[in-house]
């Protein structure tokens, strides 16, 4: 064979010849140089498909990262279980778009004493992560049984969407609930704590307060107004004082059940600071259940609504006179007869036919008397009066949500000027009222009213009286209570000044003269005032329809109860001479010999007077 390799090979240039046959003349080699040829084959040896065998470096190599490579895996998965063993166990997290964020929790809110009014405490509130719902239709039964206000139906179709990886089922359990929810063991059924606000003295301050709903943004009152602040944490004090609060609230309420009224509401305020440290509008509610309350309830009537004020306005007509020195309290004012303008007639519920000074055309309430006073100054000085005393536009700052308008004629005139002059004609809230009032009364300053503690920037306050006519005034306003229509008002011991208001309320036809809202607007004590009271009523019915027969007791009877709570000790000579003065009645009384019981005890009005007649 041509090619085989196992033929000796032939010298270069030698011709086999004689002596050449069958002779290989291939030089020997030693044991050394055949491991080198054997070696070298087996480098060179290709396999049948013609790749080269990988070099024994490479392969050691290799070998080598796998195995680091296993073993860092292995470090990793036995750290990451080691972690997991020493952890507490956690339900599933769902996803950051379904689930809601924790809010901080919202600030307190306390009485001027520190009294607490509105707190945020913890509670549980049930979810559901439908992915991990094992048997639906078991699930929505149970829960359906133990909450009946949840619909089967709507659980099963919410517990059945696995879509969702977070549902909220049932917010502010109370601790019984969570804990027989708890009991019942459902996989994907589980808890969340969460702030609820709670108002431990539920109707007492609430529309003051406000309330909250159920992620706790504010949604009335002082709740709504700093709802940015108390979700910040911060905590608030307002200038209530509870004391008065509640003693106003039972004033108010028992006068609107005595008076047969739809409603009833007041203000007292602090005359230095124009602090608000009492408010109530009858009927209330309970913060607590806001959305259980209706509409009525919910109507803060002290601060939201405006009311034509009738009488109480008279005060304002005076003291402008006084302060313009167009009268005196002694200037002479003809009110014998009614006054006509235009197509209108005005004249008084009782008319004394008579010329009256100043003091007691107040005294007596003349609607006549106090629109020729205001006739006196004119419509233009009677406007800017009235803007001064802050009765133009709404009230701002007073940190409570509902604060109502105020409305009055743009043209105004002299007809105008003669309405206003006793409360008809412009409409105000309760709340201006008792602000401006405080101001004729107090040192002839105004100051915003507010309703936290420490009261208005004082840069607000403005005087818009002289010493002077404040002085009248409260000569005028006891004059009222010691012998005109505010006598249901007296307290012995205290110098109580006020003024009586009814208003006919507009009805579809014009004024309706069967249905009055009816006040009383009072200031103590005179020499030196600390508190501004104001006590309204709806429709009251008959024989309470004045002010004079309904609101100034109520005010009385709120003045009676608080003053010593206040510090403000009575004067003990007033108190003895009042008490010497029953004692001398019922010994009258007593006497058989007495020609006129009646007469003599008689300590009010003589009805058949009509010099005597004192009304609103």
């Amino acid at each position: 064979m041509a090619g085989d390799w196992r033929k000796p090979f032939a010298r270069p240039g030698h011709t086999p010849g004689h002596g050449d046959s069958g002779r290989d003349f291939t030089r020997k080699r030693n044991p050394l140089q055949q491991r080198r040829v054997k070696v070298q084959a087996a480098r060179s040896f290709r396999d049948p498909l013609g790749i080269p065998d990988e070099p024994v470096s490479n392969i050691q190599f290799r070998a080598v990262v796998t195995l680091f490579t296993l073993v860092l895996a292995m470090t990793s998965i036995g750290a990451r279980l080691a972690y997991v063993g020493m952890s507490p166990p956690m339900e599933p997290r769902p996803s950051l778009r379904a689930m809601p964020v924790e809010p901080l929790r919202r600030g307190n809110i306390y009485d001027r004493n520190g009294i607490l009014l509105a707190a945020t405490v913890k509670v549980y509130s049930l979810y559901a992560d439908p992915v991990r719902i094992l048997d639906v239709k078991e699930a929505a039964t149970k829960l359906h049984a133990l909450f009946p206000d949840l619909p089967a139906e709507g659980l099963r179709d919410v517990l059945g969407n696995r879509d969702r990886r977070f549902v909220w089922l049932k917010r502010r359990l109370s601790p019984k609930q969570a804990q027989d929810a708890n009991a019942l063991g459902l996989p994907g059924i589980a808890f969340r704590e969460e702030y609820v606000r709670v108002y431990p003295l539920q109707n007492v301050a609430s529309h003051i307060l406000g309330a909250v709903d159920v992620d706790n943004n504010g949604l009335a009152g002082v709740e709504r107004y700093y709802d940015s602040d108390l979700k910040k944490g911060h905590d608030l004090t307002l200038a209530l004082d509870l004391t008065a609060q509640d003693l106003l609230r039972d004033s108010v309420r028992d006068a609107t059940y005595q008076a047969g009224a739809k409603s009833g509401w007041g203000v007292v305020l602090d005359s230095k600071t124009g602090e608000i440290i009492a408010m109530t509008s009858q009927p209330d509610y309970d913060p607590n259940h806001f959305g259980h309350s209706d509409d009525t309830a919910r109507f803060n009537r002290a601060a939201l609504a405006s009311y034509e004020m009738g009488s109480t306005f008279k005060l304002f007509t005076l003291a402008q006179g006084l302060s313009d020195g167009v009268i005196t309290p002694e200037t002479p004012i003809d009110c014998r007869f009614p006054i006509k303008i235009d197509k209108y007639t005005i004249k008084d519920y009782h008319a004394k036919h008579a010329i009256l000074t100043a003091r007691e055309v107040l005294r007596y309430s003349s609607n006549v008397g106090a629109a020729l006073i205001a006739d006196k100054s004119g419509p233009a000085a009677q406007k800017a009066f009235m803007d001064k005393m802050g009765m133009l536009k709404p009230l701002s700052k007073v940190g409570i949500s509902e604060i109502g308008p105020v409305r009055y004629p743009h043209n105004w005139g002299r007809v105008e000027t003669f309405t206003i002059a006793f409360g008809h004609g412009i409409m105000v809230t309760p709340l201006h009222l008792v602000a401006a009032a405080n101001a004729l009364v107090s040192d002839g300053v105004y100051r915003p009213p507010v309703v936290l503690k420490g009261g208005e920037d004082q840069s607000s306050w403005r005087q818009v009286l002289d010493n002077k006519t404040v002085l009248q005034v409260r000569d005028l306003m006891r004059d009222v209570v010691v012998n005109g229509s505010g006598r249901s008002a007296s307290v012995p011991g205290y110098d109580i000044g006020g003024k009586t208001g009814t208003a006919e309320k507009i009805g579809a036809r014009g004024y309706d003269h069967s249905k009055n809202v009816v006040s009383f607007l009072a200031s103590l004590p005179l020499d030196n005032p600390r508190f501004t009271v104001l006590i309204m009523l709806d429709e009251p019915k008959k024989g309470f329809e004045t002010g004079g027969k309904s609101a100034a007791p109520a005010v009385g009877a709120f003045v009676r109860r608080y003053a010593l709570v206040a510090g403000l000790a009575p004067n003990m000579e007033a108190v003895r001479a009042t008490k010497e003065g029953y004692f001398k009645s019922l010994s009258i009384l007593d006497d058989p010999d007495s020609e006129n019981e009646q007469g003599a005890a008689n300590m009010g009005p003589d009805p058949a007077d009509p010099a005597e007649q004192i009304h609103d």
